[in-house]
């Protein structure tokens, strides 16, 4: 099968459908999101050798996924963030998901929080009445 020419390349994107993105999309923006959701599948055939570049501009998207130069357009940036992304995910795993709350902080609970908003409701209180005057 010749896998370098642009009929194979538009039959794949359609073939492949929808791309499942494989990270926490919260570094994403809407767009970015549709793009991979669109072109991820050939982004990765282009990136492992599945599909051989037909352009000029294929070329140098698959010397970026080398590191042989730096990302230029955005879809080049686009699969570098989305391909370090997954990198950062597989090396630290769920704790970059894990949002903090005020029972998990020693230094800082809920407790103290509320004596801090009554403190400062007061401060204000005391403030505007000295302003009355």
């Amino acid at each position: 099968m010749n896998t370098n020419n642009k009929t194979t390349h538009i039959e794949y994107i359609k073939a492949k459908g929808k791309f499942a993105i494989a990270c926490n999309t919260i570094i994403f923006s809407n767009e970015e999101i549709k793009l991979l959701e669109k072109y991820g599948h050939w982004l990765e055939a282009l990136s492992s050798g599945t599909l051989l570049p037909c352009s000029p501009k294929q070329q140098q998207f698959i010397e970026v996924i080398r590191a042989q130069r730096k990302p230029e357009t955005n879809i080049e940036n686009l699969w570098f963030k989305y391909i370090k992304r997954k990198e950062i995910e597989a090396k630290y795993g769920k704790t970059l998901y894990a949002t903090p709350t005020l029972k998990d902080d020693p230094f800082y609970n809920r407790d103290m929080a509320k004596m801090l908003k009554r403190t400062m409701f007061k401060v204000t209180k005391e403030n505007h009445k000295n302003d009355i005057k």
